[in-house]
């Protein structure tokens, strides 16, 4: 299987080597609530850059896949997970950069009928940043101006367009 490992940590993303000697998931390693997701597209973000560099809080020890925002398809799932089936559209966040991977069904949610495997890839860690700022935290209202000086990345797009 192809992905991405990280067995030290790098200078950048130009030093990330795609190996296409990952070892597979396995149904027998699935623990309870876990599901294998055959991965069609993943997310980019900033601090997957900190990750692989080790400046990030959350340091994975070695050697490890990098990646958080996926989007894909169910193709096993342990025996106790009841709210999805094999074959379900989902996204999420997990170590993503692989063509298959084992995550938690905690850490996913069905893509929604109108999207694209590459539009869900974007929207688990995004939107939902951006909509805990604007909406939860500075509680922004219909009329109210809202300044975002950083638009050009993931949550700075999604902040404009719930700030719309």
């Amino acid at each position: 299987m192809r992905g991405y490992v990280v067995e030290r940590w790098l200078k950048g993303p130009e030093e990330l080597v795609l190996r296409d000697d990952v070892p597979e998931p396995s149904v027998t390693n699935l623990k309870e609530g876990e599901v294998i997701v055959d991965v069609k597209a993943i997310g980019l973000n900033f601090y997957e850059i900190l990750m692989i560099q080790g400046k990030y809080q959350i340091k994975p020890p070695f050697p490890f896949i990098p990646g958080s925002e996926l989007s894909g398809v169910i193709i096993a799932a342990h025996p106790s997970v009841k709210n999805y089936k094999v074959g379900d559209r989902v996204f999420g966040s997990n170590f993503s950069y692989a063509e298959r991977i084992i995550i938690d069904t905690k850490n996913i949610l069905p893509i929604p009928t109108n999207f694209s495997f590459e539009e869900a890839a974007g929207l688990y860690i995004t939107y939902p940043t951006s909509y805990a700022a604007l909406v939860l935290r500075a509680q922004l209202k219909q009329g109210e101006v809202c300044l975002i000086h950083a638009a050009a990345g993931g949550v700075g797009i999604a902040a404009v367009q719930i700030a719309k």
